[in-house]
């Protein structure tokens, strides 16, 4: 080795606890930790499963007690009692609960959030998924030592092969995609599109106007159908499920992705939206600004009118490739990919090591 290069971290095993595969098989969470594993062993790295995917849990000792470094996959119930040398890492996705408590149920008992502090403060390593939830957690947690890093997300989805919707085939139409209700805020496009309809918005157009097209985050809630009916929007929207294949159509045809939040830790859909190389509607927050830099347009998270005023105009937005030019979109999906990821991930568990 040179004198000049720096040495490489050390290999060292890697175990995922079951937690968030006990509370959820298909969540967001849960999905980020079986792709990580799964992209870990598939160069290389020596990983203690989280899970015997046969009978969903370990009938004897669990294994990944055994790695080098265990990464928490959630806060339930106190921290470990971990063996000599080992070294716990926990992820921190967000500190939404913190920041809008009336969306969440914090006592102990209710709700794994409330062990969150515990969680980190007992933690070798921190990885955040953006910098706007690591200053999050200094302002609720300004005494926290526990070194952190800040590992973006990542997506594949333009990899994917898509699976037409028939129905939606040559139809102009937004896409929101997930969960609506409480912080994310779905509402807002809901009022937004009703301004369209009833033509009081200055860019109102008599012409067929794009489908708001809802994929995931579960049937409308019972409030969201009265509130759609109440304003006879019901052919004015769609809502349906959606696997991976669904979305990565869904995204490339897109005339605009929308995403309303009140918070979020890091907002897939914009990097998505990125990959699909489709123009982005979100709201304007701290990580909003982070991951969708100067490729998504940001509005006033509550302010349906002007989401009104955007959505009236959404042909003439410019794709992420448009806004950023040629090179720094290149750059920029790169960044977002999966091989970044996880090669960050090997160094940050290096890290605690050293």
């Amino acid at each position: 080795m040179n004198s000049h290069e720096s040495p490489k971290p050390r290999a060292v095993s890697i175990g995922f606890d079951d937690q968030i595969f006990r509370r959820q098989l298909r969540g967001g969470i849960s999905r980020y930790f079986r792709e990580l594993a799964h992209d870990l062993s598939s160069v290389g790295v020596e990983v203690h499963p989280a899970m015997d995917q046969q009978r969903r849990h370990w009938p004897g000792p669990q294994p990944w007690r055994q790695a080098d470094v265990l990464h928490a996959t959630f806060y339930g119930g106190k921290p470990y009692r971990r063996r000599s040398q080992q070294q716990l890492v926990s992820s921190l996705f967000d500190m939404t609960p913190e920041r809008h408590p009336e969306h969440f149920f914090l006592p102990a008992f209710r709700s794994p959030h409330a062990n969150k502090a515990r969680w980190l403060e007992a933690s070798d390593l921190i990885l955040s998924i953006s910098a706007a939830s690591a200053d999050d957690l200094a302002f609720f947690q300004p005494n926290l030592r526990v070194p952190l890093k800040v590992i973006h997300l990542a997506t594949a989805i333009d990899r994917l092969t898509p699976k037409p919707i028939a129905a939606l085939t040559g139809r102009r139409y937004w896409l929101m995609v997930g969960k609506r209700h409480a912080y994310k805020n779905g509402l807002t496009v809901l009022r937004a599109l009703a301004l369209l309809h009833s033509g009081t918005t200055s860019k109102s157009r008599r012409s067929e106007k794009p489908l708001l097209v809802c994929a995931g985050g579960g049937p409308w809630r019972s409030d969201e159908r009265r509130w759609i009916g109440g304003q006879g929007l019901e052919d004015a929207i769609l809502q349906l499920p959606a696997d991976d294949r669904v979305l990565a159509w869904l995204y490339r045809h897109a005339e605009a992705v929308v995403v309303p939040s009140l918070a979020e830790g890091f907002s897939l859909p914009l990097i998505e939206a990125l990959a699909c190389d489709t123009p982005v509607i979100a709201s304007d927050l701290e990580v909003h600004r982070e991951v969708g830099q100067s490729y998504a347009t940001l509005l006033p998270a509550l302010n349906a009118k002007v989401w009104a005023e955007k959505l009236a105009d959404s042909e003439r937005l410019l794709s992420p490739s448009q806004k950023l030019g040629a090179q720094k979109y290149v750059a920029l999906r790169s960044h977002y990919a999966p091989e970044r990821l996880v090669q960050e991930h090997i160094a940050a568990y290096g890290s605690t090591a050293t």
